[in-house]
């Protein structure tokens, strides 16, 4: 009986933490689709595109990215999404700043980059499988299922 109860109260409160996240992810989204369209706006009024407003677009594409990966799939986040989105921010900011930074802090942050790709290399390489190509392999899975269900109901 004390399991039964104990195990309820594990229920609910793994419920309770899906509802949380699912509020947070919702939350991103949305704030990340108003920075996009505030970007959008500004570039617009402003009447320039610059490299940096690009790579701030990126950067929100990337956390949509993040977002679907995570409500998609099984609530994990790969390394190399955080690792990617990090290494254009950085650069990003390098390319900001370039004119007030001093060229040693250009090397620091120059050097940073270069080891978040390494990171982010030797991450593919331990995995084993890239994700890129597991992730084509299940939307190739989702696809097919998709075509053999279309496929059923218009036979019918």
């Amino acid at each position: 009986m004390a399991r039964t109860w104990i195990s309820n109260v594990n229920n609910r409160f793994e419920q309770l933490i899906l509802i949380i996240q699912a509020i947070a992810l919702l939350i991103i989204t949305i704030a990340t689709a108003v920075a996009i369209v505030a970007e959008g706006y500004e570039m617009f009024t402003n009447r320039t595109i610059g490299l940096a407003n690009l790579l701030l677009l990126f950067l929100f594409i990337e956390i949509l990215s993040m977002v679907r990966q995570y409500a998609l799939g099984q609530h994990e986040l790969k390394l190399k999404t955080p690792l990617v989105i990090t290494v254009v921010a950085v650069a990003r900011y390098l390319i900001i700043n370039m004119e007030h930074l001093t060229s040693k802090w250009i090397l620091l942050t120059s050097i940073s980059i270069l080891i978040l790709t390494i990171a982010l290399l030797v991450s593919r390489r331990i995995r084993g499988i890239h994700d890129d190509e597991m992730e084509e392999k299940l939307v190739e899975q989702k696809l097919k299922s998709l075509d053999k269900g279309h496929s059923g109901t218009a036979s019918h």
